[in-house]
């Protein structure tokens, strides 16, 4: 009698163990409770209390997410990091299963799935509850229905596809990548434009068009503000080569410099073999991360380009090297093979050791720039001082929380407790989402403590829109011993309003 296959979780037990320990060894890090939240975690646990089809410079799944993980756990730093961790299981899970489906072998797909669940930049995105947790996944997702569709001539794969394609832009417009990557391949591959012509292609583009369509009517009643915001993020201060330079730097640095370099040799060999030559699964592989590589190379030659951007090439650039590393690893000596085993062994180690030493940067005495945590350190301190200013003020319970920068409004919506009404003032900022809703205007008369980063002398208008200022009291956030930032608290009594300067919008 034949034996029916295993199914395909039976066949990734392995697989499956180690993401598990990786993400329980996650959960322990995070229980310690040594990294407060980021402050776009916070501001977007600021979005899910105000729930909406859309907002200014993203799109709206982040918020959903959060309101639904502290509807069931609670308002905690946890609570609101555990979706991070199951989404990136599902991730990695889902590169498992396109490298196998692929190659017709698990190998790559575990090879890639685990390599890069190892890497700084895959790593800290497990932590933290941002956009890109929620994006990575439903990006891999609609790879790997794309390539069911593509290659395994599914046509209910265009619908799922699509599902993911409109899902994922709702968490993060890099999603759009999908469609120059779907045009190249279809020009590249000439044997897929059969799909053109059926019913289910063009489904499967409409479901994701009805998904995204959210986006679409908040930004039509909003002067399509966030792409305005998205138009802005592409203007730099013009040629140098110093962000080329940068950005290729940032992208060793999160993903490691040996992983790196198998990745850049696996896009050199992936495009030789797969746009030039035609060879499947690589071609597929290499042209969904070509246009995310290329046009992030190409902003920033005039401008700088975060490290985190260009994630999206990676998963499939990493099943296309490690799809050519299993198959020149058949083909060799058992020496050489043991070689090749010993050098992933090698970058594994690598990666991992990066990870750790950015775990205990405060205690290796990095300066506080080189110190990825330092961002996420501190924001309970400052909340906790902040609380106890404002219940000393008289009218505590009619005392607002103000700030000029938007990442501290939100920290302190967060830590400060009963998280009392939080507004970001516009003193000559660029607009966020606080722009968006209903300012302090509505609290003349109220009394309020007033945050801001650094020591400057206080700007007029902040002295201008209370009858009496108070302070400032000094707030110093130290790192084994040393000052990484300091803040300064001033009391704000009998409220009057912020005069507008004047001044255009800056997106």
């Amino acid at each position: 009698m034949t034996r029916a296959p295993a199914p395909a979780w039976a066949r990734g037990r392995a697989v499956l163990g180690l993401l598990l320990a990786l993400t329980a060894l996650r959960l322990l890090f995070l229980l310690t409770g040594t990294l407060d939240l980021s402050p776009d975690e916070a501001h977007y646990w600021e979005w899910s209390r105000r729930l909406d089809w859309s907002y200014y410079s993203k799109g709206p799944l982040i918020a959903w997410l959060i309101a639904f993980e502290t509807a069931l756990f609670g308002t905690s730093m946890l609570a609101i990091r555990v979706g991070a961790l199951a989404l990136s299981i599902l991730g990695a899970w889902g590169i498992y299963r396109l490298g196998e489906e692929a190659f017709g072998d698990p190998r790559p797909g575990a090879l890639a799935a685990i390599g890069l669940e190892l890497t700084p930049l895959v790593w800290a995105g497990s932590l933290l509850m941002t956009i890109d947790a929620p994006f990575l996944a439903l990006w891999v997702a609609a790879l790997l229905w794309l390539h069911r569709a593509l290659r395994g001539g599914r046509p209910e794969a265009w619908l799922l596809a699509g599902l993911a394609v409109g899902l994922g832009a709702l968490a993060k417009y890099t999603m759009l990548f999908i469609v120059p990557g779907l045009v190249l391949y279809l020009w590249r591959a000439p044997e897929a434009r059969a799909w053109l012509r059926h019913g289910a292609f063009w489904a499967g583009w409409g479901v994701a068009g009805l998904v995204f369509s959210p986006v679409l009517i908040w930004n039509l009643r909003r002067g399509w503000v966030s792409a305005l915001h998205v138009a802005s993020q592409g203007r730099g201060s013009g040629f140098a080569w110093l962000f080329p330079a940068e950005f290729l730097a940032g992208q060793v640095g999160v993903l490691s410099p040996l992983v790196a370099g198998c990745l850049g040799w696996g896009l050199w060999h992936g495009t030789r073999e797969g746009l030039g030559r035609g060879r499947e699964p690589l071609r597929f592989l290499v042209i969904f991360a070509l246009p995310v590589l290329l046009v992030y190379l190409g902003v920033s030659l005039q401008g700088k380009v975060q490290p985190n951007w260009p994630a999206a090439a990676y998963p499939t650039l990493a099943l296309a090297a490690a799809g050519l590393l299993v198959a020149r690893a058949d083909r060799q000596a058992p020496a050489a093979r043991r070689a090749l085993i010993r050098f992933l062994t090698a970058a594994a180690a690598l990666a991992l050791v990066i990870v750790a030493a950015g775990h205990v940067a405060d205690r290796l005495g990095l300066p506080a720039r080189l110190d990825p945590a330092t961002r996420l350190r501190g924001w309970a301190e400052l909340g906790g001082i902040v609380a106890e200013v404002r219940t000393g003020m008289p009218r505590p319970q009619r005392t607002l929380l103000l700030s000029d920068q938007y990442q501290i409004t939100s920290e302190l919506a967060f830590y400060v407790p009963g998280h009392p009404p939080a507004y970001n003032l516009s003193l000559g900022r660029r607009l966020n989402q606080y722009d968006l809703w209903a300012g302090p205007g509505a609290h003349l008369g109220w009394d309020a403590v007033y945050v801001e980063e650094g020591t400057r002398p206080l700007d007029a208008r902040i002295l201008a829109a209370f009858e009496r200022v108070d302070g400032p009291r000094r707030v110093e956030i130290e790192r084994a011993g040393r000052v990484v930032r300091s803040f300064a608290v001033y009391e704000g009594y009998g409220f009057r309003g912020v005069a507008d300067g004047g001044e255009p919008a800056k997106y």
